[in-house]
């Protein structure tokens, strides 16, 4: 119970540390992305994000994982509009690979309305989650893409409006919520487990140095004569446990094997 605590309780601490902030984000609501008075310098570390997206303006990184050689799983990262106060930025926001098809067609969409070919932008997708910053990587990507596009004068001013930041996109954040929970219940749980487990190996710690003899199918041997015995089985070296027991009481291999297989009822 001990061992299984522990690590049912550093498994809470790790899926904890996972689901943190995206946890505690979901557990506060989400801030409209497009009603933001002073725009995206609103949006707290903690915070989710929610954006009706109706304009975009490329992809600029793909990022695909892989399992022995094969590939499992794609995402992908657009550019969209964003605000600070009234002036126009732009951040990225993850793209699951189900959703290409509807953002590369508002990719059309977009450059089609803002050259005069359609009036109005009818589709959109609805977005939700934490805002973070691009790391360096995906920095020297993104920038790279901006100067590729020539779409700025200088990197200046491609900095100014080109902002390092993306939508991390998550499918329910009600599920991060409750994926949080569980974590935290992870904790609690394997900590009350490690510390029941602590104490009950501590009662049989007592019990066992309070007892002298060990008693084996009716015979009494000196719990001293037993101890290289004992100390072959915590380490995890049976063979060698049941051969000594064997060689000690005159039992079989079949019934010294059953002993030490059973060893705490004995011995402790």
């Amino acid at each position: 119970m001990k061992k299984f605590g522990g690590a049912l309780f550093l498994l809470g601490i790790i899926l904890t540390i996972i689901s943190f902030r995206e946890g505690i984000a979901g557990l506060k609501g989400t801030k409209n992305l497009y009603e933001l008075e002073q725009g995206i310098s609103e949006v707290g570390y903690f915070d989710m994000v929610y954006a009706d997206i109706n304009m975009v303006f490329g992809a600029y990184a793909t990022r695909t994982t892989t399992e022995n050689g094969r590939k499992t799983g794609e995402d992908s990262y657009y550019l969209i509009p964003a605000y600070e106060g009234d002036e126009w930025r732009y951040i990225g926001v993850k793209v699951f690979e189900k959703e290409y098809d509807v953002f590369d067609q508002m990719i059309d969409d977009t450059y089609d309305y803002m050259d005069g070919y359609l009036t109005e932008l009818d589709k959109h997708v609805e977005k939700v989650g934490v805002l973070k910053k691009m790391n360096k990587k995906m920095q020297d990507i993104y920038y790279k893409q901006l100067r590729t596009a020539e779409w700025f004068e200088d990197d200046e001013e491609m900095k100014h409006y080109a902002l390092p930041y993306y939508i991390d996109s998550v499918a329910n954040p009600k599920t991060m919520v409750g994926f949080f929970f569980f974590s935290i219940g992870a904790i609690v749980v394997g900590g009350v487990l490690f510390v029941i487990g602590y104490k009950a190996e501590n009662v049989q710690i007592n019990k066992a140095a309070q007892q002298t003899y060990v008693m084996i199918h009716g015979v009494s041997y000196a719990k001293a004569q037993l101890a290289h015995v004992n100390q072959c089985i915590n380490n995890q070296e049976k063979i060698f446990a049941v051969q000594e027991l064997a060689q000690i009481t005159g039992l079989s291999q079949e019934e010294a094997s059953n002993i030490v297989e059973n060893w705490r009822q004995y011995y402790y």
